[in-house]
């Protein structure tokens, strides 16, 4: 499994691409293409992996991606096995535009300074929050009813919006330099990724990484330190520690339970590992996290 390229065909009368997304599960692989990608999620709950970032996302979650950014949205595991027959329980709304779809010297118009600086800026991702995030979702609801020329004004004014919106908008992946390297990097730092996503639950074989990167296991780990500064054990162990926190917050599972579920061999080693990356240990975390709730 790696990081695909995806194909956007443009729409006719139309400069971008407006899509919506009805799932009974968020199914698309890990992926990447040219165009910037606006995402608003309707329905659904789970995990969004943006380039290095894992975090959890609900109903409202609105993203910008930059282009050849690799991502892609997954519902709770627990939810692959279930059956249902709600086919709409995964929804959403996405866009894609060049960075030229209005010619290439647009957004170095004037009136577009702002603009170019986002775009120019989210090479990791954005996520938009906040007042900014209410108004731009009832824009975006609002654009499959719009005529060709209302919609792409409309397309415009939210990346305005989004160019203002000051501290509603908050960096998603800040490490930027995986996004800097050759095609051929990119590529295979991609398919490491793309495997730890599939994989991370369940026993990671450093032998098999290493084949996908076509290096020994030494070469490949100091390839993976030197490119994404952390090790890949660490990489795994966050996947992990993010997995077990979703399983905290949403079950009453015993520990030992959402041990193994996350991916972890032992109960010391997963109370070892979750107490160095939280700051806390998982029976402290579940008790906040419920404390919050009541509040």
């Amino acid at each position: 499994m790696k990081a695909s390229l995806e194909h956007l065909d443009p729409l006719e009368n139309s400069s971008f691409q407006l899509k919506e997304v009805i799932q009974n599960r968020f199914d698309a692989p890990y992926h990447y293409h040219p165009a910037f990608e606006l995402t608003l999620i309707i329905s659904g709950e789970g995990k969004r992996f943006v380039g290095n970032h894992i975090t959890d996302f609900h109903p409202g979650d609105l993203v910008l991606l930059g282009a050849n950014l690799p991502h892609c949205w997954q519902n709770h595991r627990q939810d692959w096995l279930t059956e249902t027959e709600d086919a709409q329980q995964a929804q959403a709304l996405v866009i894609h535009f060049t960075q030229d779809f209005l010619g290439a010297d647009f957004f170095n118009k004037p009136e577009c300074r702002a603009i170019k600086q986002l775009l120019e800026k989210s090479r990791g991702g954005f996520a938009i929050q906040g007042p900014t995030q209410d108004r731009v979702v009832r824009e975006m609801l609002a654009l499959k009813e719009l005529n060709p020329f209302a919609r792409l004004m409309s397309l415009l004014n939210i990346l305005h919006l989004i160019s203002t919106s000051g501290a509603d908008t908050q960096a998603i992946d800040t490490n930027e330099v995986n996004y800097q390297l050759s095609s051929t990097d990119l590529d295979r730092i991609n398919r490491i990724y793309a495997y730890v996503i599939a994989n991370y639950t369940q026993e990671v074989h450093l032998d098999e990484v290493a084949h996908l990167a076509n290096m020994t296991e030494t070469a490949f780990c100091r390839y993976f330190k030197k490119v994404t500064k952390k090790t890949f054990v660490s990489l795994v162990t966050e996947f992990r520690i993010k997995h077990a926190c979703e399983l905290l917050r949403s079950s009453n599972k015993p520990m030992v339970e959402i041990c193994f579920e996350s991916g972890f061999g032992n109960l010391s080693h997963f109370n070892k590992q979750f107490k160095q990356y939280m700051n806390e240990t998982p029976l402290q975390y579940r008790k906040l996290v419920r404390e919050w709730e009541v509040e």
